[in-house]
């Protein structure tokens, strides 16, 4: 008896599964009145993936027109099933007011929800509103605990965010040591301000040693994503011969992309060095 009611789960969520991939290749495909109409036999069938997608689609007008009305229903459908994404979606919902009157004391009720059934995109906001003061008084201290939770999640924003509370003493002492945790795991994760943020540690040698080869790395990796910043300041750093030999024209390189982004400090820089020596600037 027991081996053929695992043996019918097993098939349900076979079924569940090739009904959702159904849906997903109609949307893709561009027929998007079947996708919604795969996913809502599915959701009317209680499958909180389908409940959650109808509802994400008539939330976006994704294919379909937008029908807050019928997006706020899905979702409550499936938060009755303590889903953290339909809670999740709650939230947003009332903090913007889409389908229903904006109220923020709902919001965070439905966020604080989401947030407790480990939903990092909760954990984030929440922290983010309370370090903003939207629709709360500003909490620096209730804003890290809920960066934290993101953060050992491995939100990159979360990481890059605690980083800089730590550093700046915002709700708490401030503690290099901590911040450069942060900022090295949400750098590790291609976080840019928080690769910039990790090289001018190490190049002013704030709360730690000067370290030229370590702001090299880091600036290096903020260059590589595109930051105007990073890129003059290896410049710098090439011109001065800190951590590297002296190279006018690898700091004229770094210059001439950080320049195309106008970065005045890097067209400032690129007059002198081309007036100075123009062999450089070939």
């Amino acid at each position: 008896m027991r081996t053929w009611i695992i043996f019918i789960s097993i098939s349900l969520l076979l079924n569940a599964g090739n009904t959702l991939q159904k849906a997903k290749t109609a949307y893709q495909s561009g027929h998007y009145l079947k996708a919604k109409n795969i996913l809502k036999k599915a959701a009317n069938r209680g499958n909180i993936d389908a409940q959650i997608e109808l509802g994400y689609m008539y939330q976006n007008g994704q294919g379909i027109e937008k029908a807050y009305d019928k997006a706020l229903y899905w979702f409550h459908k499936a938060a009755k099933q303590k889903d953290a994404r339909a809670e999740y979606y709650l939230a947003v919902m009332y903090e913007k007011g889409w389908g229903v009157e904006q109220n923020m004391t709902r919001a965070l009720e439905q966020y604080r929800k989401s947030a407790a059934l480990n939903n990092i995109d909760a954990q984030y906001h929440l922290g983010k509103i309370y370090y903003r003061g939207t629709g709360v008084l500003q909490d620096y201290g209730t804003s890290i605990k809920w960066y934290t939770l993101a953060a050992e999640q491995g939100d990159a924003q979360a990481q890059f965010n605690l980083g800089y509370m730590y550093e700046n003493a915002q709700g708490t002492k401030q503690d290099y040591t901590k911040t450069i945790q942060w900022y090295e795991k949400a750098a590790s994760n291609n976080q840019v301000d928080a690769q910039y943020n990790l090289g001018t540690l190490y190049y002013r040698g704030k709360g730690i040693d000067v370290a030229y080869e370590k702001a090299l790395y880091w600036y290096g990796e903020a260059a590589k994503n595109g930051d105007d910043k990073a890129q003059y300041n290896i410049g710098v750093m090439y011109i001065k011969g800190q951590g590297v030999k002296k190279n006018k024209i690898t700091a004229f390189a770094y210059w001439m992309e950080s320049a195309r982004q106008s970065n005045s400090d890097a067209q400032n820089s690129l007059d002198i060095l081309c007036k100075e020596s123009p062999w450089a600037c070939r």
